[in-house]
């Protein structure tokens, strides 16, 4: 759903959220980009280092 629009469901999801049992949480855009940038960070770390993927070794000159 565009940004723009999010306000326009946000009641909607919060009652379907309290009817479920689902905590329902708001935050401010910035926060929520720092909260998307950790997270990606945290799954892509631990997939290994950086510089650890098969498929690359076996195009690097030796």
């Amino acid at each position: 759903m565009p940004r723009p629009y999010l306000h326009r469901a946000a009641a909607a999801v919060r009652a379907c959220c309290r009817e479920q049992g689902i905590p329902y949480t708001e935050t401010s855009l910035l926060a929520s980009y720092a909260i998307l940038v950790r997270y990606l960070n945290e799954v892509g770390l631990s997939a290994g280092g950086p510089f650890e993927c098969p498929v690359a070794d076996q195009y690097r000159p030796r």
